[in-house]
């Protein structure tokens, strides 16, 4: 399981405005209707040729691919693969070959074998908006795993160039992995400050409010309360 990072996006903008930010980063509804407030593929859409499994067996199958066409000119490598392949049962062999012939086509298209390389990539994080919540007037809430996606929101800042976007994210390992910036106009102005820092809990405490009254300041810096 990944480490989840809670990610405050506020839109600094009139009621109309924000609006039409929020319009550009909508989903579809869940069939559970859940409101999708952010939707990943508004901003930067994935091929949907890459919605396939991404497995060790897919890759094995390309390299498995690969090596064919080099023979008899096979490195060390070359060979692992060739034997790791021929190990396989032969309905294992069709299914990584299968999967090898796909990954080799996404790779000649788009660059990426599958979704997961292409959303870390491009998103800077391998799953969509998670834990999705809009809190009126202009604050928007959602979780991604890993890490933030301080690039990513450069996107609707460049369709958008007047409005101010105050972007600030935090990991559930408290005080690590945390940024808090000005985003505007495809230009950001971020802070990483260091793990353990208080000025890294100062944005935990920002980007998950009432997480305070549970840790105090010491001279070892922030801890939770006895």
């Amino acid at each position: 399981m990944p480490n989840y990072v809670t990610n405050r996006l506020e839109i600094n903008a009139d009621r109309e405005t924000v609006q039409n930010v929020m319009d550009f980063l909508k989903g579809e509804t869940d069939e559970d209707s859940t409101p999708c407030y952010i939707d990943f593929n508004n901003i930067i859409p994935m091929p949907k040729d890459l919605l396939i499994e991404a497995s060790t067996s897919g890759e094995f199958g390309m390299k498995y691919l690969k090596a064919m066409q080099r023979k008899p000119f096979n490195s060390p490598d070359d060979l692992k693969v060739i034997q790791w392949m021929e190990g396989l049962t032969e309905e294992g062999r069709k299914e990584a070959l299968q999967l090898g012939v796909l990954y080799l086509e996404n790779q000649r298209k788009y660059g990426y074998t599958t979704w997961y390389e292409w959303s870390i990539a491009n998103w800077g994080t391998k799953w969509n908006a998670l834990n999705q919540n809009f809190e009126e007037p202009n604050v928007l809430w959602f979780d991604t795993a890993w890490a933030g996606v301080p690039l990513l929101i450069q996107t609707p800042s460049e369709k958008f160039p007047d409005i101010e976007f105050l972007y600030a994210y935090a990991d559930e390992d408290l005080g690590s992995n945390v940024g808090k910036g000005i985003i505007r106009n495809g230009e950001t102005d971020m802070t990483f400050p260091d793990n353990g820092s208080n000025e890294a809990f100062e944005i935990v405490f920002f980007v998950k409010p009432g997480l305070e009254e549970y840790l105090e300041l010491t001279d070892e810096g922030y801890r939770w309360k006895a």
